[in-house]
């Protein structure tokens, strides 16, 4: 570990001004500039918001790059260095990481050195290392809506002074694409309209979520106008496999989507408190096996103990498990053998008790969002006077002809089936809850996994400005959560 804290690396000023010549966008380095930010707050402006050489055409030994250096599936550690060498036959490099990634590091041989050895489709070279740099291709690309030279030299000037002095910083999506002449969005988030509840519907739905995702902006969805699971379709002569199930086809995209710069997608995906999906929304995002138990042993209502049956999995032990925790427990019986320590026996007694291991079905079922429920007046007050509360929907199996034309053309521009039922509409009472276990259900959910989130979208409707453009509320986006 010695070895690397004295190993002294620098950037290259004078080569990497040479090698910004090949991009327009990229203004070069001077003299003058100072804020190269520190820790996260540098591994986050190099990797997320910095202009690079994707395609790598002016990488070489000596350059400073970005990179994965802990390769984990689901969490990444990105980190920094220098290439010591690059094998282009095998498409890799060898890199020396920066002191400050060494601990991240879970090859011992690495460790040691801090060189390691990976794909070039985990390196990036970054061209802006000042955030000055940032700030000139910022102030280029947004002063170009002018139509004069005059004008857009006089803008340039001004965004300049005020981003170079970080008095006003804008949002990443701003950071990373304006000037970048790419096809990237400027804004961070978005909240989709309501999805219109049909198979042409979800899939235009799951379409401009993959766009806004591939070019960079996090999404909200609303899934409260898709019917509920068993419901019928007509169209198809069969039964609605639910809004729960579409709305995790949509969550998918965020782990299939890889955005403009590094970073992940993000989605908030929400159901309201009136849908009679509701328990199966909440229940199907829980990973904890012992909450789920919890609920089964504790909870009135048949509904959450048949969810929460249907999501729990459970798996026998083998006859070589079973002799081996037995032998486990055995131990702590015998003088003078030592034994296991007290967690070994504890979990061997518990595992011999139960006869196996939970665990949960489709442990990855809608991870690719966070979600909330939408909790409107009616429901808090039911909660408050200890009553019940309806879950309820349009009625679309009774609905005439005229009746389904109209739902097809316009339930998804309501979204509420309170504002459905002001308009005439017959709507379905699914079952009746008791307003209190929905909500314990909501709490424990929301304290053992952090999920769901809640979202007052009748508070949110009152107070919003969207009402004098004759707007509404829908969702947030997952800033917004």
């Amino acid at each position: 570990m010695g070895a690397v804290t004295e190993i002294q690396m620098e950037i290259n000023v004078e080569k990497l001004n040479e090698d910004i010549r090949s991009f327009p966008q990229v203004h070069k380095i001077t003299s003058d500039m100072r804020l190269t930010h520190k820790g996260v707050s540098r591994l986050v402006m190099l990797d997320r918001y910095a202009f690079k050489d994707t395609e790598k055409t002016t990488l070489s030994e000596g350059d400073f790059v970005v990179l994965t250096v802990k390769a984990d599936p689901k969490f990444p550690a990105r980190g920094f260095g220098y290439v010591k060498s690059i094998n282009w036959k095998s498409k890799q490099a060898d890199i020396q990481v920066d002191k400050e990634f060494i601990s991240v590091l879970d090859n011992e041989a690495e460790s040691k050195t801090g060189v390691v050895t990976r794909s070039l489709d985990v390196i990036d070279k970054p061209l802006e290392i000042y955030y000055e740099q940032i700030a000139l291709r910022n102030a280029t690309g947004l002063s170009q809506v002018e139509t004069s030279e005059e004008n857009k030299q006089v803008w340039f000037e001004k965004f300049y002074k005020e981003l170079s002095s970080l008095n006003f910083i804008p949002a990443g999506r701003v950071l990373y694409g304006a000037g970048a002449d790419t096809d990237v969005t400027y804004f961070n988030c978005y909240v989709m309209p309501f999805v219109k509840d049909s198979r042409e519907g979800i899939s235009d739905h799951r379409k401009q979520v993959m766009e806004i995702m591939s070019r960079g902006g996090g999404v909200g969805t609303n899934g409260s106008t898709l019917r509920p699971r068993n419901t019928l379709a007509r169209g198809v002569n069969g039964k609605s496999s639910g809004s729960v199930s579409w709305l995790d086809d949509v969550a998918k995209l965020t782990h299939l989507v890889e955005q403009g710069g590094s970073r992940r997608g993000a989605q908030m995906i929400m159901l309201s408190d009136w849908h009679p999906d509701i328990i199966e929304f909440i229940i199907s995002k829980m990973q904890n096996p012992r909450i789920l138990r919890f609920l089964i042993e504790n909870t009135e209502d048949e509904q959450i103990k048949h969810l929460a049956k249907e999501k729990l999995k459970f798996t026998p032990l083998t006859e070589t498990e079973r002799d081996m925790y037995q032998g486990i427990v055995n131990y702590k019986t015998i003088p003078g053998l030592g034994g296991f320590p007290e967690r070994a026996i504890k979990e061997a007694e518990e595992k011999l008790n139960i006869g196996g291991t939970y665990s949960v079905h489709n442990a990855e079922f809608l991870t690719g969002a966070n979600i909330s429920i939408c909790l409107t007046k009616e429901f808090m007050e039911a909660v408050e006077n200890d009553d019940y509360y309806d879950l309820r929907f349009p009625n679309v199996e009774n609905y005439s002809q005229e009746e389904m034309n109209s739902y097809n053309e316009t339930w998804h521009e309501y979204g509420d089936v309170r504002k459905w039922e002001k308009q005439g509409y017959e709507v379905r009472v699914y079952r009746r809850i008791k307003a209190k276990e929905l909500w314990d259900l909501i709490n424990i959910c929301a304290t053992y996994s952090a999920e769901p989130g809640i979202f007052f979208i009748d508070n949110a409707n009152d107070m919003t400005n969207a009402k004098a453009y004759g707007q509404q509320v829908v969702a947030t986006n997952p800033c917004g959560k």
